[in-house]
């Protein structure tokens, strides 16, 4: 309505000096992605249980060749996946394992009562199983001589 044009000029209301924050370098700890991704999903994405052990030992042979070795005694690693227990004539608890070794292929196990006594499964985790091969039906297993969870490189978030 009115003819005169006026221009604005933008000032701010406030004066302030604003400076970029600066962040620190970021650390990255693959360790610390594999706990993490362990706690929040149940299960290494980034790498494998395999790469939390302490120790770099794998077994005397891998599972896929435990058919040459039938009625040898051997140790095998194996990524702990599902049991079952089963009684046997007299009663006495037995169990059937299965694993699968750090070359992505599976394994079974057969812990007598005598051996089940001595050394249980105890939960998810990296297992050390020495035991007998026996080949039944064309398929080995492992009867579990004796057998131990394998340790685990410590937590680098709780330090």
């Amino acid at each position: 309505m009115n003819k005169h044009k006026y221009v604005v000029t933008s000032m701010a209301l406030f004066e302030t000096e604003s400076r970029k924050p600066i962040l620190p370098p970021l650390e990255e700890d693959i360790l610390e992605d594999y706990y993490d991704e362990m706690e929040l999903i149940g299960f290494c994405v980034t790498g494998t249980l395999f790469d939390l052990t302490k120790s770099d030992y794998r077994g005397d042979i891998r599972s896929k060749e435990l058919g040459q070795h039938e009625g040898k005694i051997v140790r095998v690693v194996g990524d702990f996946v599902c049991e079952k227990f089963v009684k046997t004539k007299r009663g006495d608890l037995m169990k059937f394992g299965t694993f699968l070794d750090a070359g992505g292929y599976f394994f079974d196990m057969v812990h007598f009562p005598q051996s089940l006594a001595k050394y249980p499964l105890r939960g998810a985790g990296i297992y050390l199983v020495e035991g007998k091969v026996v080949v039944e039906y064309g398929c080995p297993s492992n009867e579990v001589v004796r057998c131990a969870k394998m340790p685990l490189k410590p937590d680098p978030r709780s330090e």
